[in-house]
C-alpha cells in the first residue's frame, strides 16, 4: 500500500509541473492597441509578463512606463506608427527583458528611458525634437540596434552609469551629439552610421569599451572625443570629413586606435593632449590637416600607420615611439620633445627644440630636406636610407647629437649640412653623389669613421674652428675630397682621401690646423693645396701619385711633428722630428733612421724631416687611452651635489678608477659614481679618507667604446673642482652635464666635476 501511496503522489508531482507549464505558456497574450485598449499605456497595465503588445498604425500622445517584461511593437513598422511624449519621457523601461520594436518615438524629453537591465530596442525612428534619444541610466546588458536616431536636441544615445551594452547597427545623425557614454564600461558601439551631429561619439571617465566598423563622418565636429576615459578600443571605423577633429583623446591613457580610415577631418586626424601610453596602430591617415598630434603626451606607441598628404606633429611631449609608418606629401614634426623614439618608418622628419629623440631606418626621399634638426640636442639619428632630397641631414642651431650609420645619397645640395650647431658626432654614414658630402659652419663636431664619395666636394668647413676629421674614406668626389675656408684648430688625421678629381685637402684663409696620418693619393691636381693659411701642421701623411703632391701660396706652415717623437724603424729605434712621405723625394737616409737628410721643397715652405718610407712603417708605442677633463682655470664657484650627464669618446678607453680634482685646500672627492649603456653599468663607492682618497675602484672594468653614448652619475662630496660649461671637449671625447643639483637643491646646466677615468 505504501507503494502504490509512492506512485500516486510522484504521479500527481509529474501532473502538476506539466499543467503549470502548460499554463505559463498559454497564458502569454498578445494584446493590440488600439482594439483591446485605446491607449498603449493601458496595454501595459493591463498585461502581464511575458505578454506581448502590438500596436497598429496611428498617433499616440502618451507617456508610457513599462515595468514588467513585455513586448511592445508595432504591427507594420515604424513609418506610420507614432508615438509622442508631449515633453515627458515617451518610453521608461523599469523592467529588465523589455523589448520596443517599430516606432517612431518623437516629442519626448527621452524618448525611450532605460532603467533596467537586458531590454532590447530595435528598428524604431526616434527623432525631432526629443532631448535625449535613448537614455541609459545604471542599465546594463541592454541591446540597441537598427535604430534611425536623428534630430534630437541633446544626445542620439546617452549611458550614464551603464555597462556590457550592445549599439549596433544604428543611423545616427543630426543630433547635438550622436553617442555619449558616461562613467559607462564594457560597452559595444559596433557597425552604425554616425553623421552630421556636433560631436560624433563622446567617452567620459569610461573605459573597456570597444568602438569598431562605425562610418563616423559628414560634419561631425569631433569624431570620437574620449575625455579621462582609458583601456578603449577604437578600431575599424571610417572617420572622414569631420569639422575638427577624427578623433581626439584629452587626458585619456593606454586607449588603442587601430585599422581605422582616418580622412579628411578639417583639423587633425587624431589629437592627443594630455594623453599618455596609447597606441596608435595601423591606421589610414589622409588629407586631414594634421594627421597625428600629440601635445603633452608621453610614451605612446605610433606604428605601422600610412600617412598620405598628411604629417605626424609632437608637441612638448616625451617617450613617445613611433616607428614602421609610411609618410607621404608631409613631415614628421617634433616640437620640445624628449626622448622619442622614431625608427622604422618612411617619411620626412622635422625635430624642432628637442632633446634624445632617436630617429632610425627610416626611409626618407623626395623632399625639400630629408631630417631637419632646429634647437634641438642629444639626438640619434642612425641608419637611416635619405636619398633623392634638397638637403638630407640639416642640423641648426643644435648640439650634442650623433648621426652615425646612416645612408646618404642623391640629395642635390647636401647630404649633411651644420649650421651654427656644435659638439655633434657624424660617423660611419655613407655619403655619395650629393652636391656637398657634409658642409659645415660650425664647432667642435666629430666626423669619423665615414664613406664620403662621388659628391662635388668631399667635406667642406667654413669658418669654424676645433673639429676632428678622422678615419673617413674621402674618395672620387668631383672637386676636394677636404676644404677648408676661413677655419681653425681643426685635426685632420687618419683618413683616406684619394682620387678626387680637383685637391685631396685644399686649406683657403685656415690657420694652426692639424694634419696628420692620412693617405693623400691619386688627386688629380694636388694632394694638398694651402692658400694664405699658417701655422698649419702637418706631419706623417703619405702624399702618392697626385697631379703634384703640395702647393703653397703665401703661406707658412710646419711640415712637421712639433716635438721629437720617439718611434723603431727597421727594427731600431730612434727619437726625432717627424714629417710627411713623398713618392717623389729623392734624398737620402745616410744614418738609417728612416727621415731624409734635406729637406723637401713645397713651393716658398719645406718638410724639413722627410720621411723614407710610408709613414705606417714608422712604429711608436700607444699612449695610454684616459678620459681626462683637467683642471678647470676657474673651479670656483664649488659645492657637492649629484651630477648626471653623458660620456662620448673618440678612442677606447679602459678604465678602472675614477680621479677627482679636489678644490684647493679641500677633501673634495667623489662619493659615488654609476656609468651605464644600455646592456652594462659600472659603479664606484668611496671608502672614506684612507689610503688613495682621492681614486674609487668600480665593481668591473669600464670600456668605452669610440663613437658610443654613455649616461654616467657622480655624487660628490665636499669640494670638487668645477668646469662651468654644459659641454667639455677632452682629448679623448666629450663629456656633457644634463643637470647637476647641489647639496642645496639647486640645479645647473652647465657644471661639469673635474675628473679622469683611468687605470
Amino acid at each position: 500500500m505504501r507503494g502504490n501511496t509512492k506512485h500516486l503522489v510522484f504521479s500527481a508531482c509529474v501532473a502538476f509541473v506539466l499543467f503549470s507549464a502548460f499554463a505559463s505558456v498559454t497564458s502569454a497574450r498578445t494584446i493590440y492597441v488600439p482594439d483591446d485598449y485605446a491607449k498603449i499605456q493601458w496595454a501595459v497595465n493591463h498585461a502581464s509578463a511575458g505578454d506581448t503588445i502590438v500596436v497598429r498604425d496611428g498617433i499616440y500622445y502618451e507617456s508610457i512606463t513599462v515595468s514588467k517584461q513585455l513586448t511592445i511593437k508595432s504591427e507594420k513598422g515604424p513609418e506610420n506608427c507614432i508615438v509622442n511624449g508631449t515633453g515627458s519621457d515617451v518610453f521608461t523601461l523599469e523592467a529588465d527583458g523589455i523589448r520596443i520594436e517599430g516606432f517612431t518615438i518623437t516629442g519626448g524629453r527621452y524618448g525611450i528611458y532605460i532603467l533596467s537591465n537586458k531590454n532590447m530596442i530595435i528598428n524604431n525612428i526616434i527623432s525631432s525634437n526629443n532631448f535625449d534619444g535613448i537614455h541609459l541610466r545604471d542599465s546594463n546588458n541592454n541591446g540597441i540596434s537598427e535604430n534611425i536616431i536623428r534630430s534630437n536636441k541633446w544626445n542620439g544615445i546617452c549611458l550614464d552609469y551603464s555597462n556590457n551594452n550592445s549599439i549596433s547597427n544604428n543611423n545616427i545623425s543630426l543630433n547635438d551629439l550622436g553617442i555619449e557614454l558616461y562613467h559607462s564600461n564594457n560597452n559595444s558601439i559596433s557597425d552604425n552610421i554616425i553623421s552630421s551631429n556636433n560631436w560624433g561619439i563622446f567617452l567620459r571617465y569610461s573605459k573597456n569599451n570597444s568602438i569598431s566598423k562605425n562610418n563616423i563622418s559628414l560634419n561631425n565636429d569631433y569624431g570620437i572625443f574620449l575625455r579621462y576615459s582609458k583601456n578603449n578600443s577604437i578600431s575599424k571605423n571610417n572617420i572622414s570629413s569631420n569639422n575638427d577633429d577624427g578623433i581626439r583623446l584629452s587626458d585619456s591613457n593606454n586607449n588603442s586606435i587601430s585599422e581605422n580610415i582616418i580622412r579628411s577631418n578639417k583639423w587633425y586626424g587624431i589629437f592627443l593632449s594630455d594623453s599618455n601610453n596609447n597606441s596608435i596602430s595601423e591606421n589610414n591617415i589622409s588629407n586631414n590637416d594634421y594627421g597625428i598630434y600629440l601635445w603633452f603626451s608621453n610614451e605612446n606607441t605610433i606604428k605601422n600607420n600610412e600617412f598620405i598628404n598628411d604629417s605626424l606633429f609632437v608637441d612638448d611631449s616625451y617617450g613617445n615611439i613611433v616607428e614602421y609608418n609610411k609618410v607621404n606629401g608631409k613631415p614628421l614634426v617634433y616640437l620640445e620633445d624628449e626622448s622619442d623614439k622614431f625608427i622604422d618608418n618612411a617619411g620626412q622628419v622635422i625635430l624642432v627644440k628637442c632633446k634624445n629623440i632617436t630617429v632610425m631606418n627610416a626611409e626618407i626621399k623626395n623632399t625639400d630636406v630629408g631630417i631637419e634638426l632646429l634647437q634641438s640636442d642629444n639626438c640619434l639619428i642612425s641608419k637611416n636610407n635619405i636619398s633623392n632630397n634638397d638637403y638630407g641631414i640639416f642640423l641648426r642651431y643644435s648640439k650634442n647629437n650623433s648621426i652615425s650609420k646612416n645612408n646618404i645619397s642623391l640629395n642635390n645640395d647636401y647630404g649633411i649640412r651644420l649650421s651654427d650647431s656644435n659638439n655633434n658626432s657624424i660617423s660611419e654614414n655613407n655619403i655619395s653623389n650629393n652636391s656637398y658630402g657634409i658642409l659645415s659652419n660650425s664647432n667642435n663636431n666629430s666626423i669619423s669613421n665615414n664613406i664620403i664619395s662621388n659628391n662635388d666636394c668631399g667635406i667642406y668647413l667654413s669658418h669654424l674652428n676645433n673639429n676632428s676629421i678622422s678615419n673617413n674614406n674621402i674618395i672620387s668626389n668631383n672637386w676636394d675630397g677636404v676644404s677648408l675656408s676661413y677655419s681653425k684648430n681643426n685635426s685632420i688625421l687618419n683618413n683616406n682621401i684619394s682620387s678626387n678629381k680637383d685637391d685631396g685637402i685644399w686649406l683657403y684663409h685656415s690657420n694652426n690646423n692639424s694634419i696628420s696620418k692620412n693617405n693623400i693619393s691619386s688627386n688629380n691636381f694636388h694632394g694638398m693645396i694651402l692658400y694664405k693659411s699658417n701655422n698649419n701642421i702637418i706631419y706623417m701623411n703619405n702624399f702618392i701619385n697626385n697631379g703634384d703632391n703640395a702647393f703653397s701660396y703665401n703661406s707658412t706652415n710646419i711640415w712637421n711633428s712639433i716635438e721629437p717623437i720617439k718611434y723603431t724603424y727597421r727594427g731600431s729605434k730612434f727619437k726625432n722630428y717627424m714629417g710627411n712621405y713623398w713618392d717623389d723625394y729623392n734624398g737620402s737616409d745616410a744614418n738609417g733612421d728612416g727621415i731624409g737628410e734635406t729637406p723637401y721643397s713645397i713651393d716658398s715652405d719645406k718638410d724639413n724631416y722627410p720621411l723614407i718610407e710610408r709613414f705606417e712603417n714608422y712604429f711608436m708605442p700607444t699612449p695610454a687611452k684616459i678620459f681626462d677633463t683637467g683642471r678647470p682655470e676657474n673651479p670656483y664657484p664649488s659645492i657637492s651635489g649629484k651630477f648626471i650627464g653623458t660620456i662620448k669618446t673618440n678612442k677606447k678607453i679602459i678604465a678602472k678608477k675614477l680621479y677627482t680634482y679636489a678644490c684647493e685646500g679641500t677633501g673634495g672627492h667623489t662619493e659615488h659614481a654609476l656609468i651605464c649603456n644600455s646592456t652594462w653599468c659600472a659603479e664606484a663607492k668611496w671608502k672614506g679618507y684612507k689610503e688613495d682618497w682621492m681614486n674609487i675602484s668600480f665593481n668591473k672594468t669600464v670600456i668605452l667604446m669610440p663613437h658610443e653614448t654613455y649616461n654616467i652619475t657622480i655624487v660628490t662630496g665636499s669640494y670638487p673642482q668645477i668646469h662651468h660649461t654644459s659641454s667639455l671637449k677632452t682629448e679623448n671625447g666629450w663629456i656633457n652635464c644634463t643637470e647637476f643639483t647641489d647639496a642645496n637643491g639647486n640645479k645647473y646646466e652647465n657644471w661639469i666635476p673635474a675628473i679622469k677615468l683611468w687605470s
